[in-house]
């Protein structure tokens, strides 16, 4: 029996959305707690050289995430989901913190080390952490109904 294009459609969305939850979870536990212990002299050279690399890794994910998410809608199986839509609000509010909080954090953190606003930064992530998270969790029960 051939898979509807929802279903196909399902499955990219998972994918991709495990994929930053992935992702982010690294970052949350790893890459951004490891700002703390960049030497305060080189810390605004890293910085602009973590906006720049990471860039070409999250923006492209989170792009096709939205536009399937997006795409989504257009398919009565899906939109009529609770689930569909409880993972289409997480998305909002990964993609709220994304840009009202965590990019103009870094922006700041291009000016050099900030002690204060490295942490700021970790604590806010949680909330895009736990978004993706609870994302991922969602679609792979839809995909499971």
């Amino acid at each position: 029996m051939e898979l509807p294009f929802s279903g196909k459609l399902l499955i990219a969305l998972l994918a991709i959305s495990a994929f930053n939850t992935g992702l982010i979870w690294i970052v949350q536990l790893v890459h951004y707690p490891g700002f703390l212990r960049i030497p305060p002299e080189t810390y605004a050279n890293y910085q602009q050289f973590h906006m720049r690399a990471i860039s070409f890794i999250v923006a492209p994910s989170m792009l096709a995430e939205l536009l399937l998410s997006l795409a989504g809608l257009a398919m009565t199986d899906l939109n009529r989901s609770y689930l569909y839509w409880g993972a289409g609000i997480c998305l909002v509010l990964v993609w709220a913190v994304t840009f009202f909080v965590s990019v103009p954090l870094h922006g700041t953190l291009v000016e050099g080390y900030n002690a204060k606003g490295i942490q700021r930064l970790i604590d806010t992530n949680w909330w895009r952490t736990a978004g993706w998270s609870m994302r991922t969790i969602l679609l792979g029960l839809l995909l499971l109904r």
